[in-house]
């Protein structure tokens, strides 16, 4: 792989991962409005279905997780739902993984 392929591929993870942590700063925002709203005056609740994770998502947080140092642990989790490789994942565990995965090195 040419150093310019490798540095593309580098960048595409780094913004898919810049991404998904903008997604999750987002929601924390949601959660903090939604407890003062709770605290200050009594709010009917709407039910908001479940932003839907995306493979891009996984990707990014597992790469990450790889490159750091923990590659087999990546490779343990995706093996503990099934999956060889994060393509093979199936899409209703990728919120599994990703909250799992977040334990992974800490």
């Amino acid at each position: 792989m040419s150093k310019m392929k490798q540095l593309i591929d580098l960048i595409n993870e780094m913004e898919s991962t810049a991404n998904y942590y903008l997604r999750l700063v987002d929601e924390f925002k949601k959660l903090l409005s939604t407890e003062e709203e709770a605290t200050s005056e009594t709010v009917e609740t709407k039910t908001e279905p479940p932003k839907e994770l995306k493979l891009e998502d996984v990707r990014a947080v597992l790469a990450t997780k790889a490159k750091d140092g923990y590659k087999n642990e990546v490779r343990a989790l995706l093996n503990k739902y099934g999956a060889e490789s994060l393509s093979a994942l199936a899409t209703e565990h990728y919120a599994a993984v990703l909250e799992e995965a977040g334990g992974i090195g800490q």
